[in-house]
C-alpha cells in the first residue's frame, strides 16, 4: 500500500498540516516539533479505520479531549483527508476524508459521531460513499454502517462476519492493509528478552513490536523456516562487526526462546542480554525492514539512537532500498524521523531529496515545510559538487542547522 498525500486537521500539535509523502519521507526537527504527534496522527486514522471510534482512545491523558488541538474551537473536529494507492506507479488511488468529534462530556463512556466522511476513485472522480447520502451508494448494501464507525471499519467488520462484499477491489485492499499501519521506537532492553516460542511450522512470520517485542521469535522463526532473510541481516551485521558469524538460539523454560549472537574471536558467544545496546538496536532495525511479515507503511522513530554512523548509513541504505524496491510487492512505504545529521546529510546528497521535512513548532502549532526551502530560504552555504552544480550538504552544516545556530 502506498499513501501518496496527507491531511491532518486538529490532532495533538498539527492544527492544520498537509504533506506528500514518498516511498522513503525523513522528518527532521526540534524536540516537541510535532514528528512524533505526525505518526501518532497516522495510528490514529488506522485505529478509526479499523474498530469504532471509542477504541481509538483511552483515559485522560489519552482521551479524545486530550488529543484534539488545544487551540481548535469547540466546534472544531479532529480529521484526516488521505490519498492511497497500491503502489507509487499506480494510476489509481483513493481520496478518503473523515472529520469526527466526541459528543456529550462523558469522559469514562464516551460517545462518538463521524461529521463527515467521503470516499472518491480517481481517475474519473467516481464517489464510492458519501455519509451525507449513504443510501445512494451500492457499497452501504453489504456492511452495517453506524455513527461511530467508518466505512473501512464496517468493511472490516462484514469481512469478518463472511459477508461477501460487493465493493470495488482498490476500496477491498486498501480495508485490509490500513489496518497494519504501525510505529517504532526500539528499546534493547525489549530487544534482549526472550519471546513466547512461535510455531516453527507456521507460514507467517513473527513481527516485531513497538519497542523491539519478539526479535528473539522473529529470528528463530526465520531459522527453522531457512528463510534467507536470515542470511541477509547477519550479512548486514557482519559489515558493521565483521567477527560477528551467525545467530544461536536457546529455549527458556518451556514456551520462550532467547537468542545468542556467535563471535570468530574470544567472545565465542555472547547472550542478547548481554549484547551491547547498539547492536541490539541495529539488529533489531535490520531484522524490521528484512523480514516479510513488515507494516505495508513504516514509522521509525529515531533509529539513529545508540548507532555508529557506520550503523546509522548501513541502516539508511537498507531502508531506502527496501523503499524503492523494484518489485512494489516486496516494498513498504517507510516514515523517518530523525536527528542525525548523518541521515540528513545522506538523505540530502542522494539522487532526489524532496522526500525531506522540517517539523518544528511555530505560533503553537506544528509548521512543515520541505527541508530544501529551509536550506534556500536561511541561505546557508552549502559546497557545490565537482561539476559545480549540485549543492552538497556536509555533516557541520547539518549539525548547525538542526541545532538552530544559522537560523
Amino acid at each position: 500500500m502506498y499513501l501518496r498525500r496527507l491531511r491532518i486537521k486538529n490532532y495533538l500539535i498539527h492544527q492544520d498540516t498537509s504533506l506528500s509523502l514518498h516511498p522513503l519521507t525523513v522528518l527532521v526537527g526540534p524536540n516537541g516539533g510535532g514528528k512524533s504527534a505526525l505518526f501518532d496522527a497516522l495510528l490514529n486514522f488506522s485505529m478509526v479505520s479499523r474498530g469504532n471510534l471509542r477504541q481509538a482512545f483511552g483515559p485522560y491523558p489519552y482521551s479524545y479531549r486530550a488529543t484534539k488541538y488545544r487551540g481548535a474551537n469547540k466546534v472544531s473536529k479532529i480529521g484526516f483527508q488521505v490519498s492511497m494507492a497500491r503502489s507509487a506507479e499506480d494510476p489509481e488511488s483513493l481520496e478518503y476524508q473523515i472529520d469526527y468529534s466526541q459528543i456529550g462530556l462523558a469522559d469514562e463512556e464516551p460517545q462518538f459521531a463521524i461529521a463527515r466522511e467521503r470516499l472518491v476513485k480517481k481517475p474519473g472522480d467516481i464517489v464510492l460513499f458519501d455519509r451525507g447520502d449513504p443510501d445512494a451508494h451500492a457499497i452501504t448494501a453489504s456492511v452495517q454502517l453506524e455513527n461511530d464507525r467508518s466505512l473501512f471499519a464496517a468493511m472490516r467488520y462484514a469481512i469478518s462476519a463472511g459477508r461477501t462484499l460487493h465493493a470495488d477491489d482498490l476500496l477491498e485492499y486498501c480495508t485490509q492493509q490500513i489496518s497494519r499501519f504501525n510505529k517504532f521506537r526500539l528499546d534493547p532492553a525489549v530487544l534482549a528478552q526472550p519471546s513466547r516460542l512461535p510455531d516453527p511450522s507456521g507460514s507467517v512470520t513473527p513481527r516485531l513490536g513497538y519497542h523491539g517485542e519478539d526479535l528473539a521469535a522473529t529470528l528463530y522463526h526465520l531459522n527453522e523456516a531457512d528463510d534467507p532473510a536470515l542470511s541477509s541481516i547477519e550479512e548486514r551485521v557482519k559489515l558493521i562487526d565483521p567477527d560477528f558469524v551467525s545467530f544461536d538460539f536457546n529455549t527458556v523454560g518451556t514456551e520462550r526462546i532467547g537468542f545468542s549472537a556467535v563471535y570468530s574471536d574470544s567472545r565465542q558467544m555472547v547472550p542478547s542480554v548481554r549484547l551491547s545496546a547498539g547492536t541490539l538496536i541495529f539488529v533489531g532495525l535490520i531484522t524490521l525492514v528484512t523480514t516479510s511479515n513488515r507494516p505495508p507503511v513504516l514509522m521509525i522513530e529515531e533509529p539513529e539512537n545508540g548507532l555508529t554512523p557506520q550503523a546509522i548509513r548501513a541502516f539508511y541504505e537498507n531502508t531506502r532500498a527496501l523503499a524503492t524496491h523494484e518489485d512494489p510487492s516486496k516494498r513498504s512505504q517507510v516514515l523517518l524521523s530523525s536527528h542525525s545529521p548523518f541521515v540528513i546529510c545522506d538523505a540530502w546528497n542522494g539522487d532526489d531529496r524532496d522526500f525531506i521535512y522540517q517539523v518544528k513548532v511555530d505560533g503553537g502549532k506544528a509548521s512543515v515545510r520541505k527541508f530544501g526551502d529551509v536550506i534556500e530560504q536561511g541561505r546557508y552555504p552549502l559546497q557545490k559538487d565537482k561539476k559545480g552544480g549540485r549543492t552538497i550538504l556536509g555533516l557541520a552544516n547539518a549539525e548547525e542547522i538542526m541545532s538552530g545556530y544559522l537560523a
